[in-house]
């Protein structure tokens, strides 16, 4: 075969394969309804970091949480909502690396319609995620919970008092405040209410969506994610 025909068979191979990868659309949820919390549904793709189901809940906690009733879980879940936007809730361990792609792709979002974003801390990948965890939460009660995640990725984790502090600061935070709060009743009871929540849901992994009451477990491509807001819009 000449070179130039070589070349011409190269470049329908990379079509296809770059067509494979951008420009086929992931097949569609397929929802079931959940008895425990009527009125919701639940699916689950690939891509899940967790631990065993027996293990899961009692992680960073005194005891495994009880499911929340059914009526309850809206407020819960969707604790940060807003009039005239679509409600997004993200279940996530900062070591997930599944989370870390979603939580990019919702932060780096534009397009209409508008969200709202609860963000939940589930930490489910040992000892350091707890820690992790409950310095978000801190952070989220000054309104800095976006920033202080990101600056987390920027700076790289090291568990250490002093650098909680420096990074809550570096992203406009009162360090002190989030070293303080982190291990206090506020940042206690919102880990609590959000394992309640994820056990409700069946999210026994990170990461986890729910899209008003569509609750999807798992790594969604950004085209599912799009169309799930997009359907609830």
């Amino acid at each position: 075969m000449k070179r130039r025909d070589l070349l011409a068979v190269g470049g329908l191979v990379a079509l296809a394969a770059g067509w494979q990868v951008f420009g086929v659309r992931r097949p569609g949820l397929e929802f079931r309804e959940m008895a425990a919390a009527p009125g919701w549904r639940f699916a689950a793709v690939g891509g899940v970091s967790g631990v065993s189901g027996a293990d899961l809940m009692t992680i960073g906690l005194e005891q495994g949480p009880d499911a929340l009733p059914g009526d309850a879980l809206d407020a819960v879940v969707h604790r940060d909502r807003v009039d005239g936007a679509v409600s997004v809730a993200v279940f996530s361990d900062f070591f997930c690396p599944y989370c870390r792609g979603l939580i990019g792709r919702l932060g780096a979002r534009t397009s209409s319609p508008r969200i709202a974003i609860s963000w939940h801390e589930l930490p489910l990948l040992g000892p350091q995620s707890i820690i992790v965890a409950r310095a978000a939460e801190a952070a989220g009660l000054q309104g800095g919970y976006a920033a202080f995640y990101r600056q987390m990725l920027a700076d790289g984790f090291r568990p250490s008092p002093a650098w909680i502090a420096r990074v809550a600061e570096a992203a406009g935070l009162d360090g002190a405040r989030v070293r303080r709060d982190m291990d206090g009743d506020a940042v206690a009871a919102r880990l609590l209410a959000s394992a309640r929540a994820a056990r409700t849901l069946g999210f026994i992994g990170t990461p986890g969506l729910a899209v008003g009451r569509s609750a999807v477990l798992g790594a969604l491509g950004t085209d599912q994610m799009e169309d799930l807001i997009s359907d609830v819009a």
